[in-house]
């Protein structure tokens, strides 16, 4: 009879080793998600930071697109954030996209955008490789 429970006992191990493997799997799986999401977090809230900043200076009488391109280039790389693409639009009449000729009241929009296989911790993004963080702010011009 003890002989017949030591027969037991081993096939026991080999089942517990694959529900570990399986386990493990799944948590690792869910770890590698939680890092992406997280990330995605992440850089979209230094994205809209980056964004109301910028668009904070745009406002103002006498700054140009440069000193916007400064201020936005110098909050994403302290973030990590390196390659992004960022527009500036105007609503004045015609619209434009320069700054330096809107008006007191005339809405200045800039638009950030970057890729999130650009920005992430994994050498490899396994579930959001192909998604785009895209934000923008609008502000009302203080130019005379």
């Amino acid at each position: 009879m003890r002989l017949k429970h030591r027969h037991v006992a081993s096939k026991r191990r080999g089942a517990a080793m694959v529900e570990t493997a399986i386990a493990l799997s799944i948590f690792v799986l869910l770890l590698l998600a939680m890092i992406e999401i997280t990330r995605l977090g992440m850089a979209s809230q230094l994205l809209t930071h980056a964004a109301r900043e910028g668009c904070r200076v745009a406002v103002i009488d006498g700054k140009v697109k440069t000193d916007v391109d400064s201020t936005v280039r110098g909050i994403l790389n302290g973030g990590g954030i390196t390659t992004y693409t960022s527009a500036i639009a105007t609503g004045s009449s015609p619209a434009t996209t320069d700054i330096t000729n809107t008006v007191l009241g005339d809405s200045i929009t800039l638009t950030l955008t970057v890729r999130f296989s650009n920005v992430g911790w994994l050498s490899t993004p396994l579930f959001l490789g192909s998604a785009s963080i895209s934000t923008s702010a609008t502000m009302s011009s203080e130019r005379p």
